[in-house]
Order: structure tokens, then C-alpha cells, then sequence
């Protein structure tokens, strides 16, 4: 058996300390990532050693049915001093540093019963304050228990997620002062766009979110609409389907030149000539 490999990670007090880099079902959390945890949760204790056993408990609730995963995170989350609540606000907190949006689809029925608990709560509106006890905090996260415990396995595609989004940061405001080139004047829409704005949006295969800048201003998507409309019509017919109809783009022709390839097939979906089929 290989040894464990190990590497200095920071406590909320700013020693290091020793942790295993990997065990299973786990990768290690960065420095960034544990003190964005340590400033939500505010632990009496280390916080690489609670995420560590959190993290570990969770692999090892999958893997051979111990302790519910849902019990498992409330107790990350229970309040201090308490012995039966804990706060679905903080989760929800952890859950952004990990670039996990309260507006994700993925967990609407999560929000969806928080929701339920917010109408029962007269005195306060912001579901960010509110204690749940065990049973209702449960009910809450049971939906997506999935995705929230790959979050809080750092099992997400990019692991460190406040140094990934203060890299984009620094290369967005390097490039904000080009101001070479020209708003496209060939369609009426492109022309009216205002050539000052500077906006960001990312999103990762494991839908984690990321917008800068003017990223709320609507535009015309024009021919990005053709990769949402692929993605669409592979997700509902099947990529094999899809590829029985489409190929590639026509080498050495105009690149919406409106013809078929030697199998009869129309070109790159992601083109014009497509919708002419």
C-alpha cells in the first residue's frame, strides 16, 4: 500500500498543520477554501479537522450506510451551545464558496422547502438567519443530499473555487482597458450595443458559477444560441441521433456555405446552414 501523501493546510488561526492529501471519496481542501469556511462557520476547533471528518463520515455514509449523510451535515452546521439546531443559512453560505448558487436548479427542492419553513417564520424573511432543528433540516437538504455532499467532499471540477474566481478577476480586469476593434454593424442589434460594457459569466460541467462586471446587462446572443440549441436537442434525442443528421464544418468553403458532405449529411451543427436542413 502507498503511503499517505500529506501537506500543510491552514487552521482559522493561521497555523499549518498535516492533514492527508486524499482518502476516499475526498480531496484535500485549500487554504482559500477552508478560511472562506472558517469565516461562515466560525468554529470553536480546527477547521481542517471538521471539514476532514465531515468529509470522510460522508464517503464512508455512501459507501457502507452508517451514519446518513443528512445527519452528517447538520452537525457540520449545528449552532453552538445548541444541541438540535443548526443553520440552513450557513449551509447555503459554504455552498456559494464552493460556487454553488441558491438559485441552481439542481437544488430547488432544497430552497423549495426552506421556503416551506420561511412561511412558517413570521419574524424573520431572510432564510440566511434560520434554525432548523434535525428533523427540519433534514427535510431540507435530504432532496440534494447528492450535490451537497460532493460539494462539501471538494468534489467539484475546480476545487478551489475563491482562488479559480480571483484569478478570472485579475485577467478580466487586465483586459478591460483593450479597446481595440469595432461593435459589429452588420446586424442592427450588434451595432446598438454600447462597446464600453465589460461583463463576465462562467459556468463549470459541475455548474458552478461565476459572473464580473456587466453580467446582468441583456444582449443579443446571436450564433451562442446555436450551442444551447445543440446541447438541447442532444440531451433529448441523443448525441447519436444528432450525429446521424450532423458532421463536421466544410473545409475550404465558406464556413456557412449552404451544402452537404460526401454523406449526405449537412455540416457542424454550430453553423447557419444548419437550419436550412
Amino acid at each position: 500500500m502507498s503511503e499517505d501523501k500529506t501537506q500543510d493546510c491552514l487552521t482559522p488561526n493561521g497555523t499549518t498543520i498535516d492533514t492527508p492529501t486524499f482518502f476516499a471519496g475526498y480531496s484535500q481542501h485549500s487554504a482559500e477554501t477552508l478560511n472562506s469556511i472558517a469565516d461562515i462557520l466560525k468554529p470553536d476547533r480546527s477547521v481542517v479537522d471538521i471539514m476532514s471528518k465531515t468529509a470522510e463520515g460522508l464517503s464512508k455514509a455512501y459507501e457502507y450506510k452508517t451514519t446518513s449523510p443528512e445527519d452528517l451535515v447538520f452537525d457540520l452546521f449545528r449552532v453552538q451551545g445548541t444541541k438540535d439546531e443548526a443553520s440552513i443559512g450557513k449551509l447555503i453560505s459554504v455552498l456559494r464558496s464552493f460556487g454553488l448558487r441558491d438559485d441552481d436548479p439542481r437544488l430547488r427542492q432544497t430552497m423549495d422547502k426552506i421556503r416551506e419553513y420561511d412561511q412558517m417564520n413570521e419574524e424573520d424573511n431572510d432564510v440566511r438567519h434560520y434554525r432548523l432543528n434535525r428533523t427540519q433540516f433534514k427535510d431540507c437538504v435530504h432532496p440534494c443530499i447528492a450535490l451537497i455532499s460532493q460539494a462539501l467532499r471538494n468534489q467539484l471540477i475546480v476545487p478551489n473555487w475563491p482562488e479559480f474566481t480571483s484569478k478570472i478577476k485579475e485577467i478580466f480586469e487586465s483586459c478591460r482597458s483593450e479597446k481595440s476593434g469595432n461593435v459589429a454593424t452588420y446586424i442592427p442589434q450588434l451595432a446598438r450595443q454600447d462597446p464600453n460594457r465589460w461583463g463576465l459569466s462562467l459556468c463549470t460541467i459541475d455548474g458552478q458559477r461565476f459572473s464580473y462586471g456587466d453580467s446582468k446587462i441583456p444582449f443579443c446572443v446571436q450564433s451562442v444560441s446555436k450551442a444551447f440549441n445543440y446541447a438541447i436537442v442532444a440531451s433529448d434525442m441523443g448525441a447519436d441521433y444528432v450525429h446521424s443528421f450532423v458532421g463536421h464544418e466544410p473545409s475550404g468553403r465558406l464556413y456557412n456555405e449552404i451544402c452537404l458532405d460526401a454523406n449526405g449529411k449537412p455540416h457542424n451543427p454550430m453553423i447557419s446552414m444548419l437550419i436550412f436542413y
